[in-house]
């Protein structure tokens, strides 16, 4: 089954990037379309929880996994000079390591790189705190911080993503579904071809998500996100130890 789930994902990841091969940014954007441009990738790039709001326990309290990220392309390739190349879903595959501290702390630090595909590549952490375990109460619940370093298109595109946000979840033994919101604030800079008016924006913008983690022999997250009512989302498969 392990074994059967790795291939199923590795194939998943291969058509995933081989779609996005020679993927461009639209070129000649306006002010307004680099703000949405911003919106779409910036936001939907922005690091998931992937995880129930329980924290894992101090020792070992690792979990090791693969995740991929995929943010419609919306109508990006229409903006500008309708010159861009993306593919209908943009992928973000990463690495992520998520570690138990202690004291219903959590942290998760996930890395790509942009020799891999060319859309975005990502280095991001979060920290996320129990405030409430489901042993005390109805639901888990905690709150997160994040931040994530962004990169990709041949370096036409880098910005930066800060979320806060709050989390709840219920624990059904082999099923984890979980809810919850944040804000966003995400910044980023484009090349003079791609937006010869302005080259950098900012964007200031709720996010909505619900997911799940289903515990096999290997863990399965999924997370749908919304930011303004846009969609994204996101896949895993990992091994705790």
């Amino acid at each position: 089954m392990r074994g059967f789930l790795v291939i199923v994902y590795g194939l998943v990841t291969i058509g995933l990037v081989s779609s996005s091969l020679g993927a461009r940014l639209p070129k000649g954007l306006t002010s307004s379309e680099l703000d949405t441009l911003i919106h779409i990738l910036g936001t939907g790039n922005v690091t998931k929880v992937m995880r129930s709001a329980e924290a894992y326990p101090q020792f070992p309290g690792i979990k090791l996994s693969l995740e991929t990220t995929l943010v419609p392309s919306a109508n990006l390739n229409t903006l500008g000079n309708s010159s861009a190349s993306l593919p209908i879903l943009i992928p973000s595959p990463r690495l992520t390591l998520t570690k138990g501290l202690g004291m219903n702390f959590e942290a998760a630090i996930n890395f790509s790189t942009p020799e891999l595909l060319q859309t975005i590549a990502t280095l991001g952490v979060l920290a996320k705190w129990t405030l409430l375990n489901e042993s005390d109460t109805f639901a888990s619940s905690a709150i997160f911080g994040s931040y994530t370093r962004l990169n990709g298109f041949n370096n036409t595109f880098t910005g930066n993503d800060f979320e806060v946000g709050f989390l709840s979840s219920k624990d059904f033994v082999r099923l984890k579904p979980y809810l919850g919101m944040g804000l966003i604030l995400a910044s980023a800079t484009v090349a003079k071809s791609i937006s010869p008016i302005a080259q950098s924006g900012t964007a200031l913008t709720p996010h909505l998500f619900l997911g799940a983690e289903i515990e096999l022999p290997m863990t399965i997250a999924l997370q749908l996100d919304f930011t303004d009512w846009l969609p994204s989302g996101s896949f895993s498969l990992g091994y705790r130890f």
